[in-house]
């Protein structure tokens, strides 16, 4: 599954996350990734296809790596997905799935909310991506499965909030694309009817070391832009963008999700 961090040996006591734990006949990996988030953990991790346990532990490798096919438990709630096995825990980042955050390292990967459950309708969420120093982003995509064409992923200038491309059902991205600027906001906007696996986007930031001036849209990608949407479609977008907008990008305000370094 992409994102797990790995799987590992559970010895018992004390175990490699020892924040909390439930136990569910409904499990899946992003109900237990979910709960720990709410509950303000940064690692989830499923053991025995029914396990769920949250947790801060940076040793959580503790008792030893164990080979990923000793995590292929299936979960309760899902059986196409790995929860774990008997003694073994699958862990993953909390950050995976989530409706927004923000991310200023130099590299990661943004997982489309409820990820790698299906994405939920309705959804409005937003990502700032601003790595200061950087002349350039380089974007790929892993993984594009979007349902149709209300539904989309956006990326806008992080400075002005234009819409520098737009993708959907109909209009997929290219593999790989470059966008000249360090401050990108991506976007996800589901309508309330369809769904799908959604979407995993790799950013990798590039720092040049001679001065170079910010070119606004890679011309390519500017290409690609549509500029026509639905009037239900801009209204959730320019809601959610205004707060951007009153958020100091240098200062994100405390209430923004996940400040990610």
């Amino acid at each position: 599954v992409p994102g797990n961090l790995g799987c590992y040996k559970d010895h018992g006591e004390p175990p490699p996350l020892t924040g909390t734990s439930e136990t569910s006949n409904k499990l899946t990996i992003q109900t237990c990734i979910s709960s720990c988030r709410s509950q303000q953990f940064k690692f989830a991790g499923m053991e025995s296809g029914y396990a769920c346990f949250c947790g801060n532990n940076p040793d959580y490798w503790r008792y030893g790596e164990a080979a990923s096919t000793e995590c292929n438990s299936v979960c309760f709630g899902d059986h196409t997905q790995p929860c774990g096995g008997d003694g073994r825990v699958i862990l993953f980042d909390t950050l995976i799935g989530a409706c927004g955050g923000n991310y200023t390292s130099a590299t990661a990967v943004i997982y489309s909310p409820d990820f790698p459950d299906t994405y939920g309708t309705g959804k409005v969420c937003y990502w700032t991506i601003q790595v200061p120093g950087a002349s350039r982003i380089h974007f790929s995509f892993a993984l594009f499965e979007i349902k149709d064409a209300t539904d989309m992923v956006e990326l806008l200038d992080g400075y002005t909030y234009h819409v520098l491309a737009r993708f959907d059902g109909k209009n997929r991205p290219p593999h790989t694309f470059i966008i000249s600027l360090d401050f990108v906001i991506l976007y996800f906007f589901s309508d309330e009817i369809n769904q799908a696996q959604g979407f995993a986007i790799r950013y990798k930031a590039v720092k040049d070391n001679v001065h170079q001036n910010k070119i606004p849209v890679n011309q390519t990608l500017s290409e690609k832009i549509n500029e026509q949407t639905n009037l239900s479609i801009n209204a959730a977008r320019s809601s959610k963008i205004l707060y951007v907008i009153t958020t100091s990008p240098s200062h994100p305000n405390s209430s923004m999700p996940g400040n990610i370094t």
